[in-house]
Formats: structure tokens, sequence, C-alpha cells
């Protein structure tokens, strides 16, 4: 019986040795789960109250350590016992632990986590960026990321979402042109619809474009042209360098001119109609908040006799662009973080698209 005793306090003495190894591994709050079950573990076995598993918790002090009677018999049993039933609460602990730590560090997301409407959430803002991604051997095999529909991964720029291929199919998002691996951004004008990277510039111009067309149409417009005037800051070299004296300091000064013109110029349409008198308000997308478009469907659906003919507006396009073009920076960081291949291409889009105005003509 002493041996056996013994061999309870060595067994629990091991475990607490390998629970030691194992807590260097886990992060702060894994570590408290865990020590807070072997402290309900030590509380259960520690029969006398010092604060610690010692023989006297098996019954063995020195008025019976030469005898097995039966009070030591009960008191052994009950310690293993309490001692069993405190390992199965550690192992529990330990699972648990293991399984937070494994979501720190994979950071799996789920259905009703993702902030997409219709998705079991409110809406409260779709991400700039996503990635459409295949499952991966190491998440597919661990037990937090069971039910997962993707994972989050932290970036120098933005936190990007990656979601698995096969759960984004049944997503009611929309991916422009379709849904295959790789990386969209947010159209900023319509909720849960997603561009691919490589043709998000282009799919807005001619969403705009094609807007504009019908505005015209449903105002009875005779002809429109719109057009893309990208501007080009060109720096001359230095033209010449010269001293001139104020007083008894003297001041070194250099030349330089600066210009400031068109370096491309895009008639994105220019369509005629045959033009009508019985205007409709027309649904707007793009330019739903675009002062000079409200004020243009109010003058043509006027009934004054006198009205509009011509008109010319300007518009900025990287202002058109909204949340993607004022973010392009994190979302470039973003990209050189995932070693995207079109990081570069998208920051000199964002660039051209700060130097282009979009140009539209209407006359009625």
């Amino acid at each position: 019986m002493k041996q056996k005793a013994k061999d309870n306090l060595q067994s629990h003495e091991k475990t607490t040795s390998q629970l030691g190894k194992a807590l260097g591994g886990l992060g702060t709050r894994a570590k408290e789960t865990v020590a807070k079950a072997q402290e309900a573990v030590t509380r259960t076995v520690d029969r006398n109250g010092n604060g610690k598993i010692d023989a006297e918790d098996f019954g063995l002090t020195k008025e019976n350590l030469h005898g097995a009677g039966k009070a030591v018999k009960e008191a052994v049993a009950s310690a293993g016992n309490n001692l069993k039933d405190g390992g199965t609460a550690l192992g529990k602990a330990l699972m648990d632990a293991h399984l937070e730590q494994e979501r720190k560090s994979l950071r799996p997301v789920f259905l009703e986590d993702l902030p997409f409407p219709g998705m079991g959430s409110a809406f409260v803002g779709h991400p700039a960026i996503l990635a459409v991604v295949a499952r991966d051997k190491k998440r597919s095999e661990s037990q937090a990321c069971i039910g997962s529909v993707g994972y989050h991964l932290p970036t120098k720029g933005l936190e990007l979402l990656n979601i698995y291929e096969d759960c984004a199919s049944r997503m009611k998002l929309i991916f422009y042109p379709s849904l295959f691996q790789g990386i969209y951004l947010a159209d900023p004008y319509r909720e849960g619809c997603y561009i691919a990277l490589e043709q998000y510039f282009a799919y807005l111009r001619k969403s705009m474009v094609t807007e504009l067309q019908l505005i015209a149409q449903d105002l009875g417009a005779r002809h429109i042209q719109i057009t893309f005037c990208e501007h080009k800051k060109d720096i001359v070299d230095e033209k010449g360098h010269g001293k001139a004296k104020a007083g008894k300091t003297e001041i070194a000064a250099s030349l330089s001119d600066s210009t400031n013109e068109l370096s491309s110029v895009e008639i994105a349409a220019d369509v005629h109609f045959s033009g009508h008198d019985h205007p409709i308000a027309p649904e707007l997308i793009y330019f739903k908040n675009e002062d000079d478009i409200l004020k243009l469907i109010r003058m043509r659906m006027d009934s004054n006799a006198n009205k509009i003919k011509s008109k010319t507006y300007r518009f900025q396009c990287d202002r058109l662009f909204g949340s993607s073009i004022n973010g392009a920076a994190k979302i470039s960081a973003t990209l050189d973080s995932v070693k995207c291949a079109a990081a570069v291409d998208f920051s000199q889009k964002v660039q051209r698209e700060n130097r282009t105005e979009l140009e539209y003509t209407i006359e009625f």
C-alpha cells in the first residue's frame, strides 16, 4: 500500500513536470486556463491543506507508515480517485488550451463572423480586400478549424480575409468577372460585390460610362461624349544656376521649369440619340452622390420653359473610385505582404487615376 501511494505521487509529479514543459509553448490565456485546472487538482488531492501534494495526502503519516490499516487504505484509495478525476480535468484543460492556441495561430473564420448581408449578422461594412483560396492541409486537419469558411491573415497593411473557394460559391456575394482563386477588391458602390484585382479599375470605368449613357438616354439627350483625361506633371531638368548677393549673404539659386499637361485622352463614349422631351428620372448607383448629376436631372425634369441645352461636367477619378483609392497605401502593403504579382501594377493604376479626370459633355 505504501508503494502504491508512492507510485501515485510519482505519477502526479511526472504529470506536473510534463505540464510545465507544455505550458512553455502556450499563450498567456492558455497558461491561465491550465494553471487554474492544476490548482483545482491540487485542492482536491491536498487533504492536509498545506498547499502541496505529499505523502500525508495519501494517509502516510509517521504513526501509520509501517502499518497499512483500513484507514490508510481508504485514504490512499480516496486520494487516488481524486487524483484520477483531477487528471481528467487537467487533460481537458490541456486540450482546451491547445485548441485556443490553434485558434490564435490559425485564426479560423466562421460563417457567423462574416459582416456580409444575409450571412447571419447585420451588415457593418464589408472588407475592402479579400482573397479566395484553396483549403490548406494544416487547417483541414485542425480541430479548431472544423466548420470554418476561411481564416484571417495579418499583414503589414490590412487584415486579409481568406475565404475557401468551395465556401465562397455558397455565399450571397457577387464575384466579377467570376469566382476563382485570387484577390478581390470591394465595389465601393455595391454591397457584397467583389471585383478581381486585375480588372478593378477597368470595371469601375466601364460601369460609370454605362451609367452616364443611361442617364443621357433617360433625360432625352441627343448627344454625349465621355472622355478620360490623364494629366502628367513633367519636371524639366535644371536650366541654369546662379548666385545672388543680398547684403553680405550669398544665395545659391537653381532654375527649373515644370509643366502640367495632358499625357493621354481616351474617348470612352461618343453617342448620338434621337432625343426626346419626356425625361424620366434615372436610377443612379455610381453618381447618386454627385451633386452636379443630381442638378442636371432636376434641370431636365423641371417643366420650366427655359430648358438646359448642353453642359460639360468634370469629375476627379480618384474621388469617384472611393474608399479603395483612399486606402490604396494599406491595400498595396497588403498585396506586398502576400507577394502578389499585381502589387506594382495596382500602385501604378492608383497613381494614374489620381491624375485623371472624367469629362462628361451632354447636349439636348
